[in-house]
């Protein structure tokens, strides 16, 4: 019977991987505020000389064939009610690099959580506490695959937040571009907030087959796990390629990432077209055939952690 509360062990997890979690978006949000203040301090003058010059030539942005409405715009200092994807793309520029590290941190935990275990041999403590292998394998995957990745976009959301307005700030006090209005900017921030929570959901349920196959390997290495997430998939394409002629596999793999990727990024572009998206999802037979090799991978995960526990 189960004794140990369930967000004890969520708690655990955290702490233990607080460092990828927490620490990384905060190095994140330093680098890109050094990066815009350095970006403002040395456009400044360009962007002086550039907008006389637009102003006193304006034949000038005929030779823009895409962004000329834009520049037309910013002349006029209407861009954000004008234009008010505008918002949404500053906000999804922000959230590019936290989505890209995170990709890789969440993915890392995955590979290593297990592994860790058995490699310091605190395995040997864990499983003296009153609960089953069967919650500590699963309460990885979810850590690993939504709450981790939770914590760290909603620190990146902030961080985008913040950032935004520093930009915002910039474009009125030096272009003289008139600030939106609060109701435009919370409406902006929700729907990408929102957007971007839906869509890492919809990509770890995409991606969750690679997931429950990181954990596999973490909990069925002795030596390196990464030659064993990596490899052996590797391996497999090139000896179906090789006797088969085929890309089955590659194609099996191919799938929910391409699906999952796509999701992630059209939901910050395009919040409206998340009902788009879940419906293409729940009517994909390769979503739940899936579900059904997430399954398999991570029953498997579960039997190792019971019966292979020392290196």
């Amino acid at each position: 019977m189960n004794h140990l509360p369930l967000p004890i062990q969520f708690q655990r997890e955290f702490w233990e991987s607080r460092g990828s979690f927490v620490r990384t978006p905060i190095w994140i949000a330093l680098v890109l505020a050094a990066l815009l203040l350095m970006g403002m301090l040395t456009s400044s003058f360009e962007i002086d000389l550039a907008l006389n010059e637009w102003r006193q030539s304006p034949e000038q942005m005929n030779e823009f064939e895409e962004g000329a409405e834009l520049l037309q715009a910013l002349m006029r200092g209407d861009l954000f009610s004008s234009h008010p994807q505008v918002l949404r793309m500053a906000l999804a520029a922000i959230s590019i690099p936290f989505v890209f590290a995170l990709l890789l941190i969440s993915q890392m935990y995955l590979l290593g959580c297990l592994y860790g275990d058995r490699k310091d041999k605190s395995v040997l403590f864990w499983k003296s506490l009153p609960v089953s292998e069967t919650r500590v394998v699963l309460t990885k995957l979810v850590f690993g695959a939504l709450l981790g990745p939770a914590i760290f976009l909603v620190a990146s959301l902030a961080v985008g937040l913040l950032h935004l307005l520093m930009m915002l700030g910039f474009a009125s006090l030096k272009l003289g571009v008139e600030m939106p209005g609060l109701g435009t900017l919370l409406s902006t921030f929700v729907g990408h907030s929102l957007g971007l929570m839906s869509g890492w959901l919809l990509f770890a349920l995409w991606f969750a087959p690679l997931f429950a196959w990181l954990l596999l390997a973490s909990a069925w290495s002795r030596k390196s796990p990464f030659l064993v997430a990596f490899g052996v998939p590797v391996v497999l394409m090139v000896v179906e390629l090789w006797l088969l002629r085929s890309v089955n596999l590659w194609n099996a793999v191919w799938v929910p990432s391409h699906e999952s990727f796509e999701a992630l990024v059209q939901s910050q572009l395009r919040p409206w077209a998340l009902l788009e998206h879940w419906g293409h999802a729940l009517s994909a037979p390769a979503f739940w055939l899936g579900a059904v090799v997430t399954a398999g991978f991570t029953a498997g995960a579960i039997w190792l952690r019971n019966y292979r526990y020392e290196l």
